[in-house]
């Protein structure tokens, strides 16, 4: 008789994990379906959609693989984020002021990497670094020079 009861305990829980490993996937199959069907899948970052209400940031280094490293503070964040040449840094965000805090060897810039009140509506920001500064740009084609490298300091 225990015998019975002990194998019935261990069906009842064995039955028990597997209803719930199917109610599991079954609730993460569902919403990744959802997730899926929410992003239109023809949708483009290389358009200028207004209809998004989402900020799209790019940092790239146009440096030489042979000096020295960049990299920078995002939005007064603590964790250093280095620029690798062909490996530009991107980020969604919302539409607040984004500050950047950057170094080359011995020299600093400070910069809004987004500024609603220069940006004039654009949702697509595009950064360059270069020796000889920093760059915008709003297709990533055209560019101005908005920043020059400086060595006094960047606080």
């Amino acid at each position: 008789m225990r015998k019975t009861t002990c194998r019935s305990i261990h069906h009842v829980s064995l039955l028990f994990l597997l209803t719930m490993c199917l109610l599991i996937n079954a609730d993460c199959s569902e919403s990744s379906s959802l997730n899926r069907s929410a992003i239109p899948s023809n949708y483009h970052l290389s358009s200028n959609d207004t209809n998004i209400n989402i900020l799209f940031l790019s940092i790239a280094s146009g440096m030489s693989p042979n000096d020295p490293p960049v990299f920078f503070f995002y939005n007064y964040g603590e964790t250093r984020i280095y620029l690798h040449p062909g490996k530009p840094f991107t980020k969604l965000a919302n539409f607040d002021r984004k500050v950047i805090l950057m170094y080359w060897d011995v020299l600093c810039v400070i910069f809004y990497a987004y500024d609603p009140t220069m940006e004039g509506g654009h949702q697509k920001i595009y950064w360059l670094v270069k020796p000889d500064g920093v760059f915008h740009s709003w297709d990533n084609n055209n560019w101005e020079k908005r920043k020059t490298w400086n060595n006094q300091a960047c606080n």
